[in-house]
């Protein structure tokens, strides 16, 4: 006697299942699912993250369009586009970017006022969980019958103990041969910086620029200006930068928990750092938000500890933004602030 075995596949959005029949008993054999159902999330994806404008005449527009795509399977929401600097503009299509389409991000630089090699950036921050940051880049050459020595001032870091000679630093500006254009004055609208009077050498005007020490800390993005005689010539634009640190200091000052989710509480530890003379303590620690909490663990008692920053991922309420504030007996600098940022999972 031979026995036929006939299968009879039969699919559902579950299960796949094989019917087969031995005589007269037929038996159903169950299997699980091929693919385990994914969680849901954006995924952000630029068409390009650099462009070089080459050469443009002073006063004209760089315009860039670039796609932004959402390459995942929840919508991404575009939070923020901040460009560099104010000359800079930025418009986006829609906030909303749906899974597998494009929005557009359209990217306007004035170069009025500016000369020279010059690059600036636009940070784009979304809900991806993986890349809630991406920058894209903008650089070329500003051509102008001007020179400055250098393009821009930078500082670098500087310390409430810098000596002044780190402070100062001089800036000239050259008028090519068989201009006609005369520097009338140099200026700055800052309250940080402290300019010299302009001496003039033939087509050459130099100043001496100022860090002066109430700059607050973090990083300082400010300019000098130019101003010519004729005042149908825009005026020229020297950027200053410097990176204004304190006595005290947290390294990190920005902290990520990525997605936060589960119910296992979350931890991140901070470097704190006291680079003064005299001793410091820290007298409290405060959260603006219930679900962060913080404590200090001292190693050198007034001199270095290390900040436990935990998130409890059950009392968060949508995405997380919360600063941690440590005062302190410093006679200046007796807060200390600690950025704290996290996502929720795609719902």
């Amino acid at each position: 006697m031979i026995t036929t075995i006939a299968w009879r596949p039969v699919r559902s959005s579950f299960l796949r299942r094989a019917v087969f029949s031995v005589g007269f008993a037929s038996v159903v054999m169950l299997s699980a699912p091929l693919i385990a159902g994914a969680e849901e999330r954006p995924e952000v994806v630029l068409s390009e993250t650099s462009f070089d404008f080459g050469s443009v005449a002073q006063g004209s527009k760089v315009v860039r369009e670039i796609d932004i795509k959402n390459t995942g399977t929840a919508d991404l929401i575009i939070q923020r586009v901040s460009p560099s600097c104010g000359c800079t503009t930025t418009a986006v299509s829609s906030p909303t970017v749906k899974p597998g389409a494009s929005e557009k991000i359209r990217i306007t630089f004035d170069t009025s006022g500016f000369f020279g090699p010059k690059k600036k950036t636009v940070s784009v921050l979304t809900n991806d969980p993986e890349n809630p940051e991406r920058v894209f880049t903008l650089t070329g050459h500003v051509a102008t019958g001007l020179t400055t020595t250098p393009t821009k001032i930078e500082f670098g870091e500087v310390f409430p103990t810098s000596a002044k000679g780190v402070r100062v630093q001089e800036v000239s500006l050259e008028v090519e041969d068989g201009s006609s254009l005369e520097v009338a004055n140099v200026g700055s609208l800052s309250k940080y910086l402290k300019l010299s009077p302009v001496v003039k050498q033939g087509r050459r005007a130099t100043v001496q620029v100022e860090l002066l020490p109430n700059a607050p800390k973090g990083d300082l993005r400010d300019r000098i200006v130019f101003e010519f005689v004729d005042d149908r010539r825009a005026p020229v634009n020297v950027p200053v930068i410097a990176s204004v640190k304190g006595d005290l200091r947290v390294s990190p000052a920005t902290i990520s928990f990525g997605v936060v989710e589960g119910r296992e509480v979350l931890e991140r530890r901070v470097r704190f750092e006291n680079k003064s003379a005299q001793s410091v303590s820290v007298r409290s620690i405060k959260s603006s938000d219930p679900a962060v909490s913080a404590s200090l663990v001292e190693v050198q008692p007034g001199k270095q500890g290390v900040v436990i920053v935990k998130v409890d991922p059950t009392r968060v309420r949508g995405d997380l933004k919360a600063t941690v504030e440590l005062n302190t007996t410093h006679p200046v600098e007796n807060q200390i602030v600690l950025n704290v940022y996290g996502v929720q999972p795609p719902k």
